[in-house]
């Protein structure tokens, strides 16, 4: 069962990226960091790994797409208008 939930999640990374470069589901790619940079940085602080800790760094971006999008910058932002009018 680890192997295909390996698959799954490197696919739904992946595609997460893609999405979050095409400025397309800010919010919704912005759950998945934030979840999984939360679980990494405690397991690095837990561990007393150093290295892993920057995961905060990353959680705090993936926190502010999360709450605000990117609404000057991404397809969300300019879809969002046309639609509300």
């Amino acid at each position: 069962m680890v192997v295909p939930l390996t698959y799954l999640f490197t696919t739904l990374e992946t595609l997460g990226a893609i999405a979050l470069i095409l400025g397309l589901l800010t919010r919704l790619t912005a759950i998945w960091g934030v979840v999984e940079f939360a679980i990494t940085g405690t397991a690095g602080i837990l561990l007393c790994q150093i290295a892993i800790t920057k995961d905060f760094g990353l959680l705090a971006g993936a926190f502010v797409l999360l709450l605000n999008g990117s609404p000057l910058l991404s397809l969300d932002g300019i879809l969002g208008k046309r639609i509300s009018r």
